[in-house]
């Protein structure tokens, strides 16, 4: 008779309780850092998008900085020349703080081109 008293009623609710609230504590974090890893690639593009304007012939230096400024307020534009070649490079980075995370996570971007003759 106490047998039936104290049933399964209700377990399978404690049960899911009992692992998802620890499950998805463990995979906010992770599909935060995914949402920074996508943001990088964007990002990243953009740099790329900077520098190959930046490399064309026709454009003047004033007009690279002025489109980089437009494209990626952050970014910094530089050219590194060499005896045999020539090259736009385009530098960001991106920071985040992800919950439970014990540091802020930081992303180097860097988009390089060749630059035309």
């Amino acid at each position: 008779m106490l047998s039936k008293a104290r049933g399964d009623s209700g377990s399978a609710v404690a049960d899911f309780v009992l692992l998802v609230v620890p499950a998805s504590l463990l995979v906010i974090p992770l599909l935060e850092l995914f949402g920074l890893f996508q943001s990088a690639i964007v990002k990243e593009q953009i740099s790329y998008d900077i520098a190959r304007y930046a490399a064309l012939a026709d454009v003047s230096a004033q007009a690279a900085a002025r489109y980089a400024q437009s494209r990626d307020p952050l970014s910094s534009l530089s050219k590194d020349l060499s005896a045999t070649s020539c090259t736009q490079v385009s530098t960001s980075e991106l920071s985040r703080r992800i919950m439970f995370w014990p540091e802020i996570v930081k992303v180097q971007i860097q988009g390089r081109a060749d630059c035309e003759n």
